[in-house]
């Protein structure tokens, strides 16, 4: 989604509107032309605007009067006041005001073009930080952007995301729960054009149903019971940046019609707002569902779908990948030894035989955990494999060939048997175990259910 610098154009000099309205065109901005003070307040009512290009001498609304009004607007254009007069005192005043710069007409098309994009800049930064500090994002120990891998599976599909990195398609990323999905999605927004800006991360299952609008759009002041002041929603935090929808599948089919909306033509409005917004986010999904079957069930909207599988990446379990299962061991335990203090910190021989030989149905994000725990708990430096959980690991019979007379468990009976297996170890606590399974606590009751458990 490329991003156009909007530009208000407000002159009461037809000839000269027209003039610097299709000049600033020509230079690739999006420009709209307004003749009067009035006129202005009137379009910035309904539509966002980065920069305004304001006439100080105009009749009716002066241009100082109309720059006293924008001001007071929330998420207010970057003013550059327009004047003829030579003196100071005019540009100074209006910069007291709040004004960005001034120019003294004539001005010249490049100076022209200059300070729009330097008060663009501006505004933009602005923006970014006041969206970041609504918006509560976890802190991460990982390194932003790298993969730990050894086999061909995951060389060719870290190839694949590179490219994709490239470009501003959309992303979706598929593979069971655990498997790294979000990581992934770190690697590609650290490899592209928007590195620069943090990359915005949601989890759509571990939103509340009724909050989902507001958080990704945004809320007025007054939009609804609680809402006692304006808040900036993800996708204006992401503006600019990459916003990566975890668990997609799980948004709200009310909120699946919006999202479309600003994915088709960049545009949305805040809860409680009739005045349309831009952003230029770029949207990296993931899902652990198979949404092509969720649109045919009616689950999942089929336009959203085909608009977020523009790049589609499949991560393979760690089962179908061993190779990748040393070189991970390594990165978790060097993260533990830092995290811990503990620098001689090592794991046996015999237990990295086993966390090898295992077949891992939470995948990366299980490892990590058994990793984890261990180190934690460990009262020596070096961890034997007997202090591995979950049993199947540390258990030496694990090892062993299977038995040929039992029939090989589905992936669906391996997952079931996962999901209780830590339910029973956080003592039936839901939400802990949703938290240590790493989905949401309302995709654990679905599932639950599912098992009729």
């Amino acid at each position: 989604m490329s991003r156009k610098i909007r530009v208000l154009v407000v002159d009461d000099d037809t000839v000269l509107r027209k003039l610097v309205t299709d000049q600033i065109a020509r230079m690739g901005f999006d420009s709209t032309p307004a003749a009067s003070g009035e006129e202005a307040l009137d379009a910035l009512s309904k539509s966002d605007f980065d920069v305004m290009l304001l006439d100080i001498r105009m009749p009716g609304l002066s241009g100082l009067d109309t720059l006293r009004e924008v001001r007071k607007l929330e998420d207010a254009p970057e003013v550059i006041m327009l004047t003829a007069d030579t003196s100071l005192g005019t540009g100074i005043e209006a910069m007291r005001l709040g004004a960005y710069d001034y120019l003294t007409k004539p001005a010249m098309l490049d100076e022209i073009e200059a300070v729009v994009r330097k008060a663009d800049e501006k505004r933009r930064l602005v923006r970014q930080n006041a969206s970041l500090r609504d918006v509560v994002r976890q802190p991460s120990e990982e390194p932003q952007g790298s993969l730990v891998f050894r086999s061909r599976a995951m060389e060719g599909l870290a190839a694949l995301a590179e490219t994709a990195a490239r470009s501003d398609s959309t992303v979706i990323i598929t593979g069971e729960s655990g498997t790294g999905k979000d990581v992934l999605a770190r690697f590609i927004h650290a490899r592209s054009l928007r590195a620069d800006s943090p990359m915005i991360s949601v989890n759509c299952g571990a939103l509340p149903e009724a909050l989902f609008e507001s958080e990704f759009f945004g809320h007025e002041r007054g939009a609804f019971t609680g809402a006692t002041s304006t808040k900036r929603g993800l996708i204006e935090a992401a503006d600019s940046s990459t916003l990566f929808l975890d668990e997609v599948g799980e948004m709200p089919a009310q909120t699946q019609v919006k999202l479309l909306r600003f994915l088709e033509e960049g545009r949305f409005r805040r809860v409680g707002s009739t005045r349309d917004r831009e952003a230029d986010v770029r949207i990296v999904a993931a899902t652990n569902r198979n949404l092509a079957d969720d649109v045919t069930a009616g689950r999942f909207r089929a336009d959203l779908f085909y608009r977020l599988n523009v790049i589609s990446l499949h991560v393979p379990p760690l089962r179908q990948r061993r190779e990748d299962i040393p070189a991970l061991v390594e990165h978790f335990l060097a993260l533990f030894r830092e995290r811990f203090g503990r620098p001689a910190l090592d794991l046996s021989a015999e237990g990295r035989a086993r966390l090898s030989a295992y077949d891992w149905p939470g995948n990366v994000r299980e490892l990590r955990n058994t990793l984890e725990r261990a180190a934690a708990l460990a009262t020596a430096d070096r961890i034997e494999a007997e202090q591995l959980l979950p049993a199947a690991v540390s258990s030496s019979g694990e090892s062993r060939p299977p038995d040929a007379s039992r029939a090989p468990m589905t992936l669906e009976q391996l997952e079931r048997q996962h999901i209780l297996r830590v339910l029973e170890e956080a003592g039936g606590n839901r939400e802990r175990a949703a938290a240590v399974l790493g989905i949401s606590a309302r995709t654990l009751y679905r599932k639950l259910r599912e098992y009729g458990d």
